[in-house]
């Protein structure tokens, strides 16, 4: 295993999700020197400071990045979401600097056989915690981590040489799965459609980066591909993989079969976990009822109110046009709230969506509204405050209405990140919807 005692590491980029606080607190405790440098301010950060306090140990530099930090450093842990030809980077390299992310220096902590990967466009969360529970109500040693649950350096601590690892893998992470020529011995992908296309060149090259999650397992592997997803299910994309190949489809559940959880799109990821706990021998009657109990995912058409006959979903972590038409599609006739900032996405399906299943919709400010608007013949109000839009709501909404928060778009212009917009969407809910 590698030491990182008396390493001086910077962390490149602190964020606001767990990934650069667990790499914090992973070399700080294990005897590194750790500076960490954001463009964010401190105010922005607050969050991830906060968790951060009890190590004083650690410095900052914040509200910009220097190039001598990269002197200083030995390891720099880039943040996963930092694009390619970042000038930072390019030094760091041209240096001789070490490069990696969390999920690298994980690798080398966690053999592959211990992991089970999911990665997919939408439905990596909700599939990866069916996984979990499927395998840990079947009676197996396993831990959540990734995107999901805790921090892939935090979760180390708690792997034992038999533990099984659940780890929801973003493209992003995946890069380091390709740097280090690794793939999961157990992978799901639910599906793959355009997005992050303002951080990939191409859709090819977005495909290419899923691909890795099997490109480099054995036949003594295993990769489950929904049968129904046009770009996975295909020979380009499924030419060169060794493992042993499962495909799973809704179809695959009992036609009896009644999950808590929501959607036509989400008996797709219970079928994934169907998949998955077969290989593993589970029995049937389990698989079943833990699927059929799962309640589903924070931030997912998660159902948050219920005021007056009315129901009020929070599907923030729709930050693309197909997300967004799963819900409304999920939820016809619904009052919607959506728009954001723009991936370079085609909004032009999810217009046609709109017109066929949404019974009015709110706007957020933001070029994607633009877009939508356009594409509608729309141009309606748009709102930079949750409160102000849920007021005007409460005043329309009637007995019987689905009101769905799914932005089907970024969240930058407003937001932290989509996190911080469902909570904030979450909170507004609370103060406008109250029970006085």
């Amino acid at each position: 295993m590698p030491s990182f005692k008396d390493k001086k590491i910077l962390v490149f980029g602190l964020g606001l999700n767990q990934g650069g606080v667990g790499s914090a607190k992973f070399f700080a405790q294990n005897g590194a020197e750790v500076r960490i440098t954001d463009l964010k301010s401190k105010e922005i950060l607050k969050s991830s400071l906060d968790q951060l306090k009890d190590f004083p140990q650690i410095s900052y530099t914040l509200g910009e990045h220097k190039y001598e930090d990269l002197d200083w450093a030995d390891i720099v842990i880039k943040n996963p979401a930092v694009k390619p030809g970042n000038p930072f980077m390019e030094y760091a390299h041209k240096n001789h600097k070490e490069v990696e992310t969390d999920m690298g220096i994980f690798l080398q902590f966690v053999k592959s056989n211990q992991i089970v990967g999911v990665t997919g466009t939408k439905g990596k969360s909700t599939t990866a915690s069916l996984a979990y529970g499927v395998l840990k109500n079947g009676s197996k040693d396993v831990i959540l981590a990734g995107n999901i649950g805790i921090s892939v350096l935090d979760s180390i601590q708690y792997i034992k040489k038999n533990t099984l690892v659940v780890l929801e893998i973003s493209s992003f992470q995946l890069e380091a799965f390709q740097a280090h020529q690794v793939s999961p011995k157990w992978a799901i992908v639910t599906n793959i459609t355009p997005d992050h296309l303002n951080y990939y060149n191409s859709m090819d090259e977005y495909i290419a980066v899923k691909k890795v999650i099997g490109l480099y397992q054995t036949p003594q592997d295993f990769l489950f591909i929904n049968k129904d997803d046009p770009t996975t299910n295909n020979p380009g994309f499924l030419n060169d993989l060794q493992g042993q190949i499962t495909f799973y489809s809704s179809t695959d559940l009992p036609e009896d079969f009644q999950p808590i959880l929501k959607g036509e799109h989400n008996k797709s990821n219970i079928a994934a976990a169907l998949a998955l706990g077969k290989t593993f021998n589970i029995d049937s009657n389990l698989l079943l009822k833990t699927l059929a109990d799962f309640k589903g995912v924070p931030f997912r058409m998660e159902l948050i109110k219920e005021w007056g006959g009315i129901k009020i979903y929070n599907d923030t972590t729709a930050t693309s046009p197909e997300a967004g038409i799963r819900a409304v599609e999920t939820f016809p006739n619904c009052i919607l709230i959506c728009g954001g900032m723009n991936k370079k996405m085609d909004y032009t399906k999810y217009a046609e969506s709109l017109r066929k299943n949404v019974k009015k919709v709110f706007f957020l400010e933001g070029d994607s509204t633009e877009e939508i608007q356009k594409l509608l013949g729309n141009n309606s109000k748009t709102y930079n405050n949750l409160e102000v839009l849920l007021q005007d709501i409460k005043k329309e909404a009637k007995p019987g209405d689905i009101i769905i928060f799914s932005p089907a778009a970024t969240s930058f212009n407003l937001f932290q990140n989509e996190f911080d917009r469902g909570r904030k969407f979450n909170e507004a809910v609370r103060k406008v919807f109250n029970d006085a």
